[in-house]
């Protein structure tokens, strides 16, 4: 769970909608006759125009996964690979994974990567990263390693159910999923992403911010010790600002990126803090996992319904006999992204309900720690916003559709509204 929303992945895919109740939490008559989020004329006109590329990317990317693997399927690319594995080796299981292999790197070196690399370009144009070329393309070669290190066996594996079950494989595959997702979560923070980013105990750098933010976490009533608190080198590759709160059990860790523990007020490194101390209190991490377990179930059934269909209409012309074949594995990979890309709103709705409620558990947490929530808050957000460049107007399509933070504008004109101390009003997580 992150503060800030530079990374719109869909999250929670393929979950029904689900009701946070008082999310909204209480509101007071006061309106807020102009946006709490504001940005200079030069940079709001870069805001813009980077918020239009964003878009364009995220959409490109969704569609050209889909429209390059129809390609393969129609141009007989698919086929004519499988046939000449084939005759390399008569063993079974091996084609599979020269396959499975040959398909990985072929859809991230043509097909991502050039999108990926445009808009790593677009944050380099826009001062956002300061990340090298070489540096980028080293952390997408390991990003490469990975996909073909944990992508070729999951392949691999749904090639094989597809023939040892070819009514239930779906389900089967769910089943597997559900400890690898478990294992994801707790390997993630403390082996996969120090690969990529350096990481040290927040402790060991900002000793002094470590003893303000125990204020936090004594109002808070958490066990957030100090050894959970991380500090992400991220000014090495980037001037964005941002802290998430991440792992499972032993490894569940709070990490403050460097940018924000150095280039903003402490009141809202605070705030923050306090946020990212809400996702920890209210089991966001556990949630999401809940629910992303549940989502895929439902998101490998209907991925089965439409390849099976898929393969029915479209088979002979595609040289696809069944599902139980290598090109099969590319018609089920085809039914998932498109139901991912359908799908991608529901699971981007709940998220920013989850990150709405971290704002209000912040906002809360620091009252009677700094000397007014509200300002800090939405200071807070002016500061982020500028610092990714976002755009205070995405339009209310964009936001539904790929944003899993509420808007920057949005988060800062509630922040600026909502004081539930005044009278008749009542805080939502705490008493006073």
């Amino acid at each position: 769970m992150s503060f800030s929303s530079n990374r719109r992945t869909p999250g929670l895919r393929a979950f029904g909608c689900t009701v946070f109740p008082g999310t909204l939490a209480f509101l007071p008559r006061r309106a807020v006759a102009q946006s709490a989020y504001r940005l200079a004329p030069e940079k709001l006109a870069e805001a813009v125009r980077l918020g239009h590329i964003r878009t364009a990317l995220h959409f490109g990317l969704e569609l050209w996964l889909i429209g390059a693997l129809v390609l393969l399927l129609r141009l007989g690319v698919c086929a004519a690979l499988a046939e000449r594995i084939r005759r390399l080796t008569p063993r079974v299981w091996l084609q599979f994974v020269l396959f499975s292999f040959s398909l990985i790197l072929l859809l991230y070196c043509v097909v991502e990567l050039p999108i990926t690399a445009l808009g790593h370009w677009a944050m380099l144009a826009y001062r956002i990263s300061i990340q090298s070329w070489p540096s980028w393309l080293r952390d997408q070669a390991m990003m490469l390693g990975f996909l073909v290190a944990i992508g070729v066996p999951v392949l691999v594996f749904a090639e094989w159910l597809t023939r040892w079950s070819p009514r239930r494989y779906w389900l089967w595959f769910w089943v597997a999923s559900i400890p690898l997702i478990l294992l994801g979560a707790l390997v993630l923070p403390a082996i996969i992403e120090p690969i990529f980013d350096h990481f040290e105990p927040l402790a060991l750098t900002h000793p002094e911010l470590v003893n303000q933010l125990e204020h936090v976490v004594a109002r808070t009533g958490t066990s957030i010790p100090a050894e959970r608190m991380f500090l992400m080198r991220a000014s090495e590759k980037g001037n964005g600002l941002n802290a998430y709160v991440t792992g499972l059990g032993p490894t569940r860790r709070i990490v403050v990126w460097d940018t924000t523990a150095d280039r903003i007020p402490r009141d809202e490194i605070l705030f923050i803090f306090a946020h990212e101390s809400g996702h920890y209190v209210l089991h966001h991490v556990a949630l999401g996992i809940a629910l992303g377990i549940v989502g895929t179930l439902t998101l490998l059934w209907l991925t089965a319904q439409l390849a099976e269909w898929l393969v029915k209409r479209y088979g002979r012309q595609w040289k696809v006999g069944s599902l139980a074949s290598p090109s099969g594995i590319v018609v089920l990979l085809l039914a998932l992204f498109i139901f991912e890309a359908i799908t991608e709103p529901v699971g981007n709705s709940i998220s920013r309900a989850i990150e709405h409620q971290a704002d209000v558990y912040g906002q809360e947490a620091i009252h009677g720690i700094v000397a007014d929530p509200q300002s800090t808050a939405v200071s807070t957000f002016n500061h982020l916003g500028e610092a990714w460049l976002e755009d205070p107007n995405p339009g209310a399509f964009v936001e539904f559709w790929t944003y899993d933070h509420p808007s920057t504008k949005s988060r800062a004109d509630f922040a600026a509204r909502y004081n539930p101390w005044a009278a008749g009003g009542h805080p939502r997580y705490f008493q006073k």
